[in-house]
């Protein structure tokens, strides 16, 4: 049977695949996403803590979040669809170490206008209760805060299928091969033929790169998102985190979500809770916050998710060096949430027009692990 022909397959239905379906078919391009799972977002995206913030330490990850954030702002306006945006806040804790660098971070996001407040950590307790030892101060985002990533997911799947993407869902790409100027991808429904491959496979990125015979270095990295208890009361707490450790924490309704990453955490796809990590997060947790300690942990329902990372926590975003026609959209590290309206506009220039012109993607190309750069430094 011939191979259907289309002008773009994306890999993967999660959130940053669907807001790349949707700007692509958005400029006319005939686009099919393969999603191997049942639905979209049942990977990394829907088991996010969900997170939007501009305050990073590189322009072209502020400039990320800016289109993004204001994308998600005006989603309800524009589109009719909720995708769950509340300003709930990012409140950064500032070591005295980080503080020198992190003033330098604030400056460029001003420069780039996004609203970003510095505070005292005595003017900091007005959001949430902290210990203010070895802190220098603290940073307030009052356009950050959260998304609902279902919510967001399918409302871009949505946008997809009006403007004519078609969603193949329990169909995984099994295979890739040249064919011509395009590529001939192998599906359990039968083959297509595009010009363009965009893969956006979310920690299984680099697997899918190898179906190609190409190196794309990103591995996935569990991680949990833990939840307390029910708590009497209480102010929303904005999503808090102590940059001297990694430890964050948000309200979710009446209930508080906190984490914290295990910096040796081996890479591969470790399925379930790794309860004895709880102890230590709770441990960190408690030095800066000693209220959590008397909340409890629901451990129903907490869970265990995957970032897709890269060696330095960056995106690869771009077409790859070794075969025409394919672009990478994966290795967010935990931004894919926070990045994914702006990586679809991005990705579709490239595509399109040759070029991406609304952020400079030269942060993000491949082959730049290799090179001593700065990059970002507010990983968690």
């Amino acid at each position: 049977m011939a191979a259907e022909r289309v002008d773009v397959v994306v890999i993967g239905a999660g959130i940053v695949g669907a807001s790349c379906a949707y700007q692509l078919a958005l400029r006319g391009l005939r686009v099919v996403v393969l999603e191997k799972g049942a639905a979209p977002a049942l990977g990394s995206s829907g088991r996010s803590a969900a997170g939007v913030r501009v305050q990073f330490t590189t322009p072209s990850n502020v400039l990320l979040s800016k289109l993004s954030l204001a994308a998600y702002r005006r989603f309800p306006e524009e589109h009719g669809l909720d995708v769950g945006y509340r300003p709930i806040g990012y409140l950064l804790l500032v070591p005295e170490a980080r503080w020198a660098d992190h003033l330098e971070a604030v400056a460029l996001q001003r420069d780039l206008d996004v609203p970003v407040d510095v505070v005292t950590p005595s003017e900091a307790q007005r959001w949430v209760t902290f210990e203010e030892h070895g802190l220098a101060g603290a940073t307030h985002g009052p356009i950050d805060g959260v998304v609902d990533p279902h919510l967001a997911t399918h409302a871009l799947v949505t946008l997809a299928r009006r403007a004519g993407a078609k969603l193949r869902l329990s169909c995984a790409a099994t295979g890739f091969r040249r064919d011509g100027g395009g590529w001939q991808v192998a599906t359990p429904d039968g083959a297509l033929l595009a010009g363009h491959v965009v893969n956006a496979a979310g920690p299984w990125a680099g697997e899918v790169a190898e179906l190609a015979g190409l190196h794309v270095p990103v591995v996935p990295m569990r991680r949990h998102v833990y939840i307390s208890a029910p708590r009497q009361g209480g102010a929303v707490l904005p999503l808090t985190i102590d940059l001297g450790t990694g430890f964050w924490l948000r309200s979710e309704g009446d209930r508080v979500l906190f984490g914290l990453s295990k910096q040796d955490q081996a890479p591969g796809f470790v399925e379930g809770m790794d309860e004895d990590w709880l102890e230590q997060v709770l441990v960190t947790g408690s030095e800066r916050f000693p209220w959590l300690a008397d909340l409890g942990v629901d451990l129903r329902s907490c869970w265990p998710g995957f970032y897709e990372v890269t060696p330095d926590h960056d995106p690869i975003l771009g077409r790859h060096p070794d075969a025409e026609g394919w672009v990478d959209a994966a290795g967010f590290s935990g931004h894919g949430i926070c990045h994914a309206p702006a990586t679809g506009q991005v990705i579709a220039e490239l595509v399109v027009d040759g070029e991406a012109t609304s952020v400079d993607l030269r942060a993000y190309r491949h082959g730049r692990f290799s090179s001593h750069r700065r990059g970002e430094a507010n990983i968690i």
